[in-house]
């Protein structure tokens, strides 16, 4: 299926590993130009690396962290400089840890909600004038099933992503009058470094049995049997960006391998 993504100009925060790196590489199959963006640059080294391999779009890369409303305004200025406009913004940067009530001090939950809630709702009002001006464009909010799913091990992260669901929605209505959607996606347990990082066992005697313990988690973690893979997330983003899910606005679509029951409260 030709998505027409060819020529989009596209932000990707996070772009440096996981669905982010998988998402860029995806984007530019299509054809897109892209300026991904993450705090680490040697993962964006490697994603860039990655890039050169394929034969369309092009990427550009840059160091930024988002919790600094500076380097948010440094990306779009950055991304209009090299590329003249912005079409799509993929919201991916963040993550919050684990933790119950009683562990999470204030200052872990302000670091969590600066970085995921906040970092996603400054990069759209960041690119949303731009979007307005051309009366076009969409954003699609990477968030995770933690927001349907309440976990007292899971408090900050939770809720952020119950926040973010919230304000995709509302975000739709914003800019439905200028022709720009606005979705969310809610991945749940996906192959990633930082996932496996969240299933390895604590008192594994060795690496293989550690090894061993993550795989069992693997496939107990959804009713398919197994995590998704990162590039499975890529595709549905393309998706959802493009001209063929037109129609798709203030939702958010959960791709977790039938691990959330309770979808209808998307």
């Amino acid at each position: 299926m030709n998505l027409g993504l060819d020529g989009k100009i596209v932000i990707i925060t996070g772009g440096s590993k996981g669905i982010g790196r998988a998402t860029a590489l995806r984007m530019l199959e299509e054809g897109a130009q892209v300026l991904a963006c993450a705090r680490g640059r040697e993962a964006l080294e490697e994603t860039a690396a990655l890039a050169r391999r394929t034969e369309s779009g092009r990427l550009v890369t840059m160091a930024a962290d988002l919790t600094n409303p500076q380097h948010i305004a440094m990306t779009v200025e950055r991304t209009i400089a090299e590329f003249g406009r912005v079409d799509i913004l993929v919201n991916n940067a963040g993550s919050a840890r684990l933790g119950r009530l009683s562990e999470l001090p204030d200052e872990a939950w302000i670091e969590d909600y600066n970085l995921k809630f906040f970092g996603y709702v400054r990069m759209a009002r960041a690119v949303m004038p731009y979007l307005q001006k051309q009366r076009s464009g969409v954003i699609v909010n990477v968030i995770g099933i933690g927001g349907l799913m309440p976990s007292a091990g899971y408090l900050s992260g939770g809720s952020a992503n119950a926040a973010l669901n919230h304000f995709t929605k509302a975000l739709a209505d914003e800019g439905a009058p200028f022709g720009v959607r606005s979705v969310g996606v809610n991945p749940g347990p996906i192959e990633t470094e930082r996932y496996r990082g969240f299933v390895r066992p604590k008192n594994a005697r060795s690496e293989a049995e550690a090894e061993q313990m993550i795989a069992e988690s693997l496939k107990a973690s959804t009713p398919l049997g197994r995590a998704g893979r990162p590039e499975e997330v890529a595709d549905l983003i393309a998706f959802l960006a493009s001209g063929r899910a037109g129609f798709i606005t203030g939702t958010s679509v959960a791709i977790d391998g039938g691990k959330n029951r309770n979808n209808l409260a998307n």
